[in-house]
């Protein structure tokens, strides 16, 4: 019986790609029709992974800005703050370094962190595409992700009775933002009639992408973690020296323009239901207070896409 199974099986798999190139109106069982004449308006879902340029991660390096935006100084620095601005905040590094004194730690401005780096994230969006035939349409999607950027700050011990007095503590720096993008493009499916010329099937087909967009950004949140035993700390919520909380960070938004290009394969499952899976190269504006920076993001993206009238 299961070889039985397992040859059907192969003889179906043979059959889808070794025949014909036609499109068929699978869904009402009508007979073979020319790509040319399919066309109509396809909506989806977008899914994917999203790796934001490193250059913009610095706006969470532990610095902090004012509330117009600019970058503040060591001194007044969030982090600066969050080690040794106040004497809840002394304690809790104390607490961090294994319960040493004050005086037996030193935090200056070389101990900031270095090159922050933003890690891939989750994307996911929607889709709206009309196609004039089989091969040529355009679109509009909104996708939405969360960029996490991380880095290392350190802390000196200043103890003179052994080496491991005189070490640098090493401690974790978070930054989280919003990004949500929004695609203009157009569309365009190659190879198909090099493929129906030679008599090979036509389900899978290379596409590329190009367009514009529009990139909106929004400063979520800093944080540190001075070890498991602490609760992260949020840079942007400010104390006075005694510990009492006294004010918030501005929480800082931009938006940006740009464009994209992509290219990938497409996979017809159907007349009416078409993955594509690919590659975008996506320039974007990304502006938050002074900081304004324009690079390449990268995405890998699955969209799902159906036909519906």
């Amino acid at each position: 019986m299961n070889k039985r199974i397992y040859a059907i099986l192969s003889l179906l798999i043979l059959a889808t790609t070794t025949t014909h190139a036609q499109v068929y109106n699978w869904a009402d069982g009508e007979d073979p029709y020319h790509p040319d004449s399919i066309g109509g308006l396809y909506v989806g879902l977008n899914l994917g992974f999203y790796k934001a340029h490193n250059s913009a991660a610095s706006m969470y390096g532990g610095y902090g800005f004012d509330r117009a935006g600019a970058r503040l100084p060591f001194s007044s620095s969030w982090l600066n703050q969050a080690i040794q601005g106040s004497q809840p905040a002394i304690q809790r590094t104390n607490d961090a370094m294994g319960g040493v004194p004050s005086d037996e730690w030193n935090f200056e401005e070389s101990d900031m962190p270095g090159a922050m780096r933003y890690n891939p994230t989750f994307m996911w969006g929607g889709h709206l595409r009309y196609m004039f035939n089989a091969d040529f349409g355009v679109y509009a999607e909104i996708n939405g992700t969360n960029p996490v950027t991380v880095g290392e700050f350190t802390i000196q011990r200043t103890g003179s009775t052994s080496p491991l007095d005189r070490r640098l503590e090493r401690f974790q720096i978070r930054g989280e933002e919003q990004r949500m993008i929004i695609n203009l493009g157009v569309h365009r499916v190659l190879g198909r009639k090099a493929r129906e010329r030679s008599g090979k099937s036509t389900i899978v087909l290379p596409y590329v992408d190009f367009g514009v967009n529009t990139t909106f950004v929004k400063f979520e949140r800093n944080l540190i973690s001075l070890g498991e035993f602490i609760e992260p700390v949020d840079l942007s919520l400010f104390y006075n020296p005694q510990g009492a909380f006294v004010d918030e960070a501005r929480i800082l938004t931009g938006v940006g323009l740009g464009g994209f290009g992509g290219a990938g394969g497409q996979i017809q499952l159907g007349s009416k239901f078409t993955i594509d899976i690919g590659y975008v190269a996506s320039f974007e504006q990304i502006k938050l207070g002074e900081m304004n920076e324009r690079n390449f993001q990268h995405i890998f993206v699955l969209k799902a896409i159906y036909l519906t009238f």
